[in-house]
């Protein structure tokens, strides 16, 4: 998975860094509030065997999908390459057909998480975003050739996988001389290309919340990692914002990626959501829509676990920090109950409670769904 693999490490980083045409939404839904997005890889880009299965069969997940309103996936489930070692691509032209008859036939909107700036070796920085855009809209454009819709485009750690994570992890990526600034801009052109392209969908932004520093009533949250220069929240979002602005485009939703491991980090043990309270009040002052994404890790992040031990963690963990944000008077737009992390490792069916879609069953339930 090239997209999110590079970022597990950076998810494991943040958690580390911490220590197309719309159609209604179906009777009972309230707007786009509930997403879900199951890891749908083993590794890189080779599927889960159950991802596919399970999402295209509705009596393995009827709760969850009756009352999620937004299918969310990775841009690379759609390449038509094969990974190596196989002759065919994991999602074949019949099942991304299939699947698009399934939003289509219970009414969900869909949601894909994109790059936005991915540099190769050789990327001219001032070319980053339109690079990244003509490379990522030809497996976009399969999907819709497939009769897919794409309600939403969201970038994963665009600016501070480029421009953060070398003080985390120098080793792993490299400096590359751009600003956050620099690379702001080219975010900003990336959108643009893709506004064009698919007019309809709305544009938003994933980065970690232990890149910056927050200010909140009360407390100034610092950055998660000491060798970060200080890159303040409120300062961040207002330029971006502006830079879409320019462009004649607007900044739709932010998606918060601060999980379990972030708010125990900053409650030195004991879950503290102040981070992330405090963000939802800041991209709401600029229009913008916030979202939370709910996951954890499994417990110690252990390399070579028992696969149902850790599973069974993930879960519970993934839980508390449902509760502590609930209890926090979280009240984000957007509910993004998605996994990256290795456990669950399974997608389904929703009646198993260590599945990735029986973790979503349990978390929807205690969702206040009525509190916008």
């Amino acid at each position: 998975m090239t997209l999110r693999g590079a970022v597990a490490g950076l998810a494991a980083l943040a958690a580390a860094a911490l220590l197309a045409g719309r159609a209604p939404a179906a009777p009972g839904r309230s707007a786009d509030r509930v997403w879900v997005g199951p890891m749908p890889f083993v590794s890189d880009r080779t599927f889960r065997p159950d991802y596919l299965p399970t999402l295209l069969d509705e009596r393995l997940w009827p709760t969850v999908l009756k009352r999620a309103q937004v299918l969310k996936s990775y841009l690379m489930v759609l390449p038509s390459d094969p990974v190596p070692g196989k002759r065919t691509p994991e999602a074949s032209d019949e099942q991304l057909r299939a699947l698009a008859r399934f939003v289509r036939r219970h009414r969900l909107e869909v949601a894909f998480e994109v790059g936005g700036i991915r540099m190769a070796a050789d990327t001219p920085c001032d070319q980053a975003g339109e690079l990244t855009a003509q490379g990522e809209l030809r497996h976009l454009r399969r999907w819709l050739k497939a009769g897919g819709r794409i309600d939403y485009l969201t970038t994963d750690h665009a600016v501070m996988m480029t421009v953060g994570a070398p003080y985390v992890s120098p080793r792993a990526f490299a400096h590359r001389g751009m600003t956050v600034s620099e690379a702001i801009v080219e975010l900003a052109d990336y959108f643009a290309i893709m506004h064009r392209a698919i007019p309809g969908a709305k544009l938003g932004i994933i980065e970690s919340l232990g890149f910056f520093t927050v200010d909140a009533p009360g407390r100034t949250y610092l950055r998660t990692v000491p060798a970060l220069p200080v890159w303040r929240f409120e300062a961040f979002i207002t330029e971006v914002v502006e830079a879409m602005r320019r462009r004649g485009l607007r900044l739709d939703h932010f998606h918060v990626d601060f999980g379990w491991e972030g708010v125990r980090h900053d409650g030195l043990g004991k879950p503290d959501c102040g981070r992330i309270l405090a963000v939802e009040a800041a991209v709401r002052r600029h229009g913008v829509r916030p979202g939370v994404i709910i996951n954890a890790f499994h417990d110690g992040m252990v390399a070579n676990p028992e696969p149902a031990e850790a599973s069974r963690q993930a879960v519970a963990n993934t839980l508390r920090f449902t509760d502590a944000y609930v209890a926090a008077g979280g009240s984000a737009d957007h509910l993004v109950v998605q996994t990256w992390q290795p456990y669950p490792d399974r997608t389904g069916p929703e009646t198993d409670p260590n599945t990735v879609l029986g973790l979503a069953r349990a978390v929807l339930d205690r969702l206040p769904l009525d509190r916008r």
